[in-house]
């Protein structure tokens, strides 16, 4: 399997993460200065209590959102990393791009193009049509707050999906093969209870098995592999 990544595109968002966080622990520290050096016999106090609490909320948020890039951009195995890894075995027929395209992660060969909504999140998770669900605890709810909650899977893989088709419908409106949504969780710990999902979910030790099953069925010939591959390296920046 060859694998394409938009380094460019990985190294900025590492850097903004980087950033996004010195920046919350910057303004959070002035807000706590404010808080604390503020006097309630002090004229500008309802102004200074008031810059506090703006400058908390927005700290809180720029360090949450700097986390969620470095998480994923600057620690290595990055999640790119870890499919490249799950996928290992394939043969040179077969193509992942990570942040290539319109959707972050794509796996393209003979048997078809899959766009991957991945998810590295543990614990019971509860999957029926495309309805998702998660017993109630205090730490998934601080996740939630932190852009590290579940989400809806199946939403994203179909929207990730027919934002590719659109734009290999406009790049190269030749190509007939359907983008073909995929869920994929990547932590052992993660309990999948799965009543008839809308889309495909999986977890790693399906994921061959499932990809490798649809290869009996040649949906996409070499030469329309090398258009999508062509297509990918050319929109990368």
């Amino acid at each position: 399997m060859r694998t394409f990544v938009n380094e460019p595109f990985v190294a900025r968002r590492a850097k903004l993460g980087q950033y996004l966080s010195w920046a919350g622990m910057g303004i959070l520290g002035i807000g706590l200065v404010l808080s604390f050096s503020s006097k309630p016999d002090d004229p500008s106090y309802f102004w200074r209590m008031a810059g506090s609490l703006l400058c908390l909320g927005l700290g809180w948020l720029a360090a949450n959102f700097g986390t969620y890039n470095t998480r994923r951009f600057a620690r290595s195995p990055r999640p790119d990393e870890r499919l490249e890894r799950e996928l290992k075995g394939f043969d040179d027929r077969y193509t992942l791009y990570s942040w290539m395209l319109p959707s972050p992660y794509v796996f393209a060969g003979p048997s078809g193009i899959y766009a991957i909504a991945l998810r590295e999140h543990g614990g019971k998770m509860t999957n029926t049509g495309d309805k998702w669900s998660q017993p109630f605890s205090l730490g998934r709810m601080f996740l939630a707050f932190s852009n590290e909650g579940v989400g809806n899977p199946t939403a994203d893989a179909q929207n990730d999906a027919r934002k590719l088709q659109e734009y290999l419908a406009t790049h190269l409106p030749e190509l007939m093969a359907e983008v073909q949504p995929l869920v994929l969780f990547t932590n052992p710990k993660a309990e999948l209870i799965l009543n008839n999902p809308a889309v495909p979910v999986i977890t790693p030790q399906g994921l061959k098995a499932l990809l490798r099953q649809r290869k009996k069925d040649a949906r996409l010939t070499p030469e329309e592999l090398q258009q999508i591959e062509a297509l990918a390296v050319a929109g990368a920046t």
